[in-house]
């Protein structure tokens, strides 16, 4: 799958068809490769799709060379950031030529659109909304207070494209994690919004917070960048609640443990496929539009892989 990935200095030297990256830390089993071309083709675009995989501890000048190598060749025409969201930003906030208004908000980058200038937009959260129901009423727990995290707290909180509140947001939100400093920020952003979720800091499996909950959100990566769950096999699960994790490939294991004790349960195909319309539709300059989502979703049906819980 060598052909999937590209290096820093082969984006600086591209000359191939119009170039979109994919930028995370191990690309190379995504998907997105072998459903980009319908993706491409239902945009009217003819570009090429490649990974450029970074180490999660990447130094600041890779970023700017990145952006430097986007802006100065004309035919690297954007990139999907799945991972490096945060610190892409930090190092490049001073160097792109404009942001959206929830790139501001959340001090992430999701997605970069390039023609002789470097556009930067955070679409997670518009993405979470395209697919999520009315939480009205609703008791949520998300296990994970990173990126997807931040969206769903967005999601779930605020009418993002009139930039209001939502009337109906859930009746509690807990967000959990190991790690004090996504916390901090994933809180630096509820304080932005007025929004008053539960925070806990995990030193341990989160068997404790599920009791009682209506949804609970796998948004860790355990199970797709790492093996197992945020819970052991013991948790204390509600009857009814549905749980959801926003990995649709790897082990899922959190997934299974659900299954087992007779609970709904939901991959995370669906916000994979509207991560990326998002992304591909501010990248083509079209707008993110129901109908453009259930086109391309149509178009990655057929790449979906098969549940085995």
């Amino acid at each position: 799958m060598t052909d999937r990935v590209i290096t820093l200095a082969e984006v600086e030297a591209w000359t191939g068809p119009p170039l979109v990256l994919f930028v995370g830390i191990a690309t190379a089993g995504s998907l997105a490769h072998a459903v980009f071309r319908g993706w491409a083709g239902a945009l009217d675009q003819p570009w090429a799709l490649r990974g450029l995989d970074l180490p999660a501890d990447t130094p600041p000048p890779v970023y700017r060379r990145l952006l430097a190598a986007m802006r100065d060749n004309p035919l690297v025409r954007g990139a999907v950031v799945t991972a490096h969201k945060l610190r892409l930003y930090r190092a490049c906030a001073e160097e792109l030529s404009e942001r959206d208004r929830l790139v501001e908000l959340t001090g992430e980058i999701n997605t970069l659109a390039t023609d002789g200038r470097v556009a930067a937009y955070a679409n997670d959260a518009r993405s979470l909304t395209a697919i999520l129901g009315s939480p009205s009423g609703s008791r949520v727990v998300c296990v994970g207070a990173g990126g997807a995290a931040t969206a769903l707290l967005l999601a779930l909180h605020q009418d993002v494209a009139r930039d209001i509140p939502r009337p109906d947001p859930p009746d509690r939100l807990v967000f959990a994690d190991t790690d004090p400093a996504a916390l901090d920020a994933l809180r630096a952003v509820a304080d932005r919004i007025g929004a008053r979720p539960e925070l806990v800091h995990l030193t341990g499996p989160a068997d404790d917070l599920v009791a009682g909950a209506t949804l609970v959100v796998n948004a860790t990566g355990l199970g797709k960048d790492r093996p197992g769950s945020p819970l052991t096999d013991h948790a204390p699960w509600t009857p009814g609640t549905v749980a959801w994790d926003l990995n649709y490939r790897g082990d899922l294991t959190f997934l299974h443990q659900a299954a087992t004790r007779g609970l709904s349960t939901v991959d995370g195909w669906d916000y994979f496929v509207a991560g990326w319309a998002g992304a591909l539709t501010a990248i083509a300059g079209a707008p993110f539009t129901p109908d453009v989502l259930s086109t391309l979703a149509t178009v990655a049906a057929p790449h979906r892989p098969k549940r085995t819980d």
